[in-house]
């Protein structure tokens, strides 16, 4: 069988683990991520503000646990966990801003905003590099820092079909993200800090969802296309060998 990450389709070299295939990180891989990075922090948020003196304030005491999901992934696995790092990133750059601007809420809402607009442009603009970004973001979350695992997710780059794939997927997160962000900045100006983060997350669940599912059902037409050229390279291989044979 052929397996492939977010596009493409591979033989995968056996691994220290007999369920896992290169490809793009399962939802169950990536849930401490997004629970430790982004679903922690909005919980304690709404715990706190009715007990301190800002949404600034409360929304520092947010970023501590994002903070410590880093460092727990970092001693646990000595690996960044990329979400979480994205996420304290996002919000050492809010209060710094905030501090600076003599504690501004607005900033420390649309900090994410800014980050994701950025990593979208990052996304891109990779599409110029060697690889794109989302082939990087595939590796890290799917083989982390095993090495056999990150030499089996290498050799998809060299699969027919893989560069495209990974082009095409990078493209659609980059301008998904970008989005995302511009319509998170305007619900951060429009509404008040409370509304605002009821909100924000389901449009990050509706953006992301929908990037993810994309993702996923383009990585099963990928893998469908890539088995049917096996196929056919099969075939095509065995009328060869039998007319040499006769």
């Amino acid at each position: 069988m052929t397996e492939q990450p977010a596009a493409t389709a591979t033989v995968a070299p056996a691994t220290p683990d007999d369920d896992w295939q290169p490809g793009a990180p399962s939802l169950r891989n990536m849930a401490p991520s997004i629970i430790g990075g982004a679903v922690v922090p909005l919980t304690v948020y709404y715990t706190v503000r009715a007990h301190v003196s800002s949404d600034a304030t409360a929304l520092i005491i947010a970023g501590i646990f994002p903070a410590v999901w880093v460092a727990f992934e970092w001693v646990r696995h000595r690996d960044i966990d990329p979400i979480g790092a994205i996420t304290l990133f996002g919000f050492i750059a809010g209060v710094t801003a905030s501090e600076l601007l003599g504690g501004n809420a607005l900033v420390l809402k649309i900090r994410d905003s800014v980050f994701t607009a950025l990593f979208g442009v990052v996304c891109l603009l990779s599409l110029r590099a060697r690889r794109p970004m989302m082939f990087h973001v595939g590796k890290a979350l799917s083989a982390g820092q095993n090495d056999e695992k990150r030499a089996a997710y290498d050799e998809l780059w060299h699969e027919p079909i893989a560069q495209h794939a990974f082009a095409v997927i990078t493209a659609t997160w980059g301008v998904g993200l970008i989005a995302e962000a511009s319509a998170r900045i305007v619900l951060a100006v429009v509404l008040p800090t409370g509304p605002f983060l009821a909100a924000s997350p389901i449009l990050a669940f509706v953006v992301f969802g929908g990037l993810f599912v994309f993702t996923l059902r383009y990585s099963a037409a990928q893998r469908e296309r890539a088995d049917a050229l096996d196929a056919e390279t099969s075939l095509a291989t065995d009328g060869t060998a039998d007319e040499a044979a006769e």
